[in-house]
C-alpha cells in the first residue's frame, strides 16, 4: 500500500509528525496500524496499562475522568501517549463520540523499528503536546482561582 499522498498531509497537520519528511511519516504509517472506531465504543479505560499512542485521522474522540468530560480531540489530535513515556496506567478513559478511525503506534514499533533520528523527533513533539497541555490546564486553574477569589 502507497502512503504517499496520505503522508503528505500528516506531515503537515499531524503534531505527531511535526519536523518529519512525507518519506518518514510514509515509513511510521507503513510499521503501524490504523483502526476504525464505532461512535461511543471505548478505546481504552482509565487506570488500565497501555503500550500504544493514538492519532485521530477521521472523527472525535472524548476523553473523560468517570463522567467528567475532560476534553474533545478531533483530526490531527494525539491521545495515550504517555503509554509511549512510562507504563502508568492511563489516566482518563477514551471513547469515540463520533465514528473515528485511528493510527496507533505500539511501544515495541517505537522501540525497536523506528530510527533513532525519528523516534527523537515523535518524542519532542510529544513533550511539546504534553507541555502545550499542562499550560492550558494551568490557565483553566488561574482562571478557577480567580472567580473564586
Amino acid at each position: 500500500m502507497s502512503y504517499g499522498r496520505t503522508a503528505q498531509i500528516l506531515a503537515k497537520q499531524v503534531g505527531l509528525f511535526h519536523g518529519l519528511n512525507p518519506e518518514d511519516v510514509a515509513k511510521i504509517l507503513s510499521k503501524g496500524m490504523t483502526m476504525h472506531v464505532r461512535k461511543g465504543e471505548t478505546i481504552f479505560y482509565k487506570d488500565t496499562t497501555g503500550n500504544m499512542m493514538f492519532v485521530i485521522l477521521e472523527g472525535q474522540v472524548g476523553v473523560f475522568d468517570g463522567e467528567k468530560p475532560i476534553a474533545t480531540l478531533t483530526a490531527g489530535d494525539m491521545f495515550g501517549e504517555m503509554a509511549l513515556i512510562n507504563n502508568a496506567p492511563r489516566s482518563a478513559t477514551a471513547i469515540a463520540v463520533t465514528d473515528t478511525n485511528l493510527f496507533t503506534l505500539s511501544e515495541e514499533i517505537f522501540q525497536r523499528l523506528l530510527t533513532k533520528r525519528v523516534a527523537v523527533r515523535i518524542l519532542l513533539n510529544i513533550v511539546a503536546t504534553l507541555s502545550k497541555r499542562l499550560r492550558e490546564t494551568d490557565r483553566k486553574l488561574k482562571e478557577i482561582e480567580t472567580r473564586a477569589g
